[in-house]
């Protein structure tokens, strides 16, 4: 039975076993000739029951392409009513309301008459039941009232989740993550251009903690922050993104970040040359048992690009390694024997089926003369 499914059943069940059920709903949709799916015949057998037919899902389940949700969540924060004009020269109103369960927290915007509400009739730990609509917004996923959505106060026991989340227990498309880590690798700001002509900075920071590590993007003064290596960040109301099939975070206009003077540990994992699995994202430690040239290719955009090609070898077995870009140059100062290792390259597959590990922009290479 899926989430969706036992989110049904989970209203219904003191009335009803998990067998008659899933019976019934395979009942319900042989009866419509298979016009229905499993999960609307689960909502027809709930209604049989008594049940209103509407699913109340928890805040993590709540993802940009979940569409129309109802969820019941504490009020967190809230924001102040903004003014703003429209493209057609009518006056706006936007708010947003943070609400959370012991499962995290989700941004609610209420626009025009419904954003007036804040501060008036929706105040800081009220429990509020909401009937939205869940879409990707400027800092991950975010629900609207919409057309045919709803609040309604409701006596409930709602306890919020306050402690910051472990690195391994934030997904993609979570809003409102507070977590405490290490700063592995600070980065350096960089400037770029935007749009509309104006300068801006970003900074790309991997943190680490106990469970693994993540990389943080920060924009603007937040990219100017005097961090190094093994310091200690606090950050409040971050949000998180896929990207390249990684989960990352990111520091919006309203995140807070500053450091801290908590210990929090952390280790890089190596894994073992036997032990690398296909698509993972891996750290290596090792001797240079081989060595090839820098090889120069042409890009689809016609740029030149570099490639070399190493051997590292430790304990359990020997492995290839491709050398992208600038790390290509380090090539020079290897020698056979050289210890070397590789902080999070891709393992995949080469042309002859055979693992090897590919070093991009996001690998660190660290490598030492032979003794």
């Amino acid at each position: 039975m899926d989430e969706d499914m036992a989110a049904i059943f989970d209203q219904i069940s003191d009335q009803i076993s998990v067998e008659e059920f899933e019976e019934r709903v395979a009942e319900k949709v042989s009866l419509m000739g298979g016009l229905c799916d499993e999960k609307t015949a689960a909502m027809l057998v709930a209604r049989d029951l008594g049940s209103t037919g509407e699913v109340t899902v928890t805040i993590d389940k709540i993802k940009p392409e979940s569409g129309k949700v109802v969820f019941i969540g504490k009020v967190v924060s809230l924001s102040e009513v903004r003014e703003f004009t429209r493209s057609d020269g009518s006056e706006g109103k936007v708010s947003n309301v943070s609400l959370g369960d012991d499962t995290g927290s989700i941004k609610l915007v209420l626009w025009d008459e419904s954003a007036e509400l804040v501060g008036k009739e929706i105040e800081v730990g009220q429990v509020l039941k909401v009937r939205g609509f869940s879409r990707e917004g400027y800092s991950g996923t975010e629900v609207n009232l919409g057309r045919g959505g709803g609040l309604e106060e409701v006596d409930a026991d709602i306890r919020v989740r306050m402690e910051p989340y472990k690195i391994s227990e934030i997904g993609p498309d979570m809003s409102d993550v507070n977590l405490v880590a290490r700063v592995v690798d600070p980065g350096e700001a960089r400037e770029f251009r935007r749009k509309d002509g104006s300068a801006g900075q970003v900074r790309s920071v991997i943190l680490g903690d106990d469970t693994g590590k993540i990389r943080l993007t920060l924009w603007d003064d937040k990219a100017g922050m005097d961090i190094g290596p093994d310091d200690t960040i606090e950050l409040i109301n971050v949000y998180s993104r896929e990207r390249y099939d990684r989960v990352e975070i990111q520091a919006g206009s309203y995140s807070v970040v500053r450091k801290s003077d908590l210990e929090v540990a952390y280790e890089e994992k190596v894994t073992r040359i036997s032990d690398l699995e296909v698509g993972s994202i891996s750290t290596i430690s090792g001797f240079v048992t081989g060595l090839g040239e820098v090889r120069e290719f042409e890009r689809e955009n016609r740029s030149l690009g570099r490639v070399a090609e190493i051997h590292v070898s430790d304990q359990s077995g020997r492995v290839k390694g491709a050398l992208w870009g600038d790390h290509a140059r380090l090539i020079e100062d290897l020698d056979l024997g050289s210890k070397i290792e590789l902080v999070d390259c891709q393992v995949r597959r080469g042309w002859n089926g055979d693992l090897e590990v590919s070093c991009g922009w996001e690998t660190k290479i660290k490598s030492s003369p032979p003794d």
